[in-house]
């Protein structure tokens, strides 16, 4: 039988950043990275900070993987988790600030008289 070479980190990676973004306490959050580019750019973040886990399997297995988690470490997949997190705030840039703007709340503004005319 023929070898294949699978990866096993994009896997994981994806899984991750959907259970993350579900559990997010923003709906806009999944939205925004509901956007394919947006969703692959964070995607492309995580793993260019991670060693990538490669396999060799029989071609006729490759594609019989069930739990590819059990490749990492615990403190790898709180290190995943991690860099998830990171890359929503490094994509999204300064997130108190992101989620003041769309937050439902207003803010009453006070009428302060102008000076403008003497």
């Amino acid at each position: 039988m023929t070898q294949t070479i699978v990866n096993l980190t994009l896997p994981i990676v994806t899984d991750k950043i959907d259970d993350i973004l579900a559990a997010y306490p923003l709906y806009e959050y999944r939205q925004v990275f509901a956007v394919p580019e947006l969703r692959q750019k964070l995607t492309t973040y995580v793993l260019a900070r991670l060693p990538v886990v490669y396999v060799t399997m029989d071609s006729g297995t490759a594609c019989g993987l069930e739990s590819t988690g059990h490749c990492y470490s615990s403190e790898q997949h709180a290190q995943i988790n991690q860099l998830i997190h990171q890359g929503i705030e490094a994509l999204l840039g300064r997130p108190e600030i992101w989620q003041r703007r769309h937050s439902p709340e207003r803010v009453e503004v006070e009428a302060i008289p102008s000076s403008w005319f003497g």
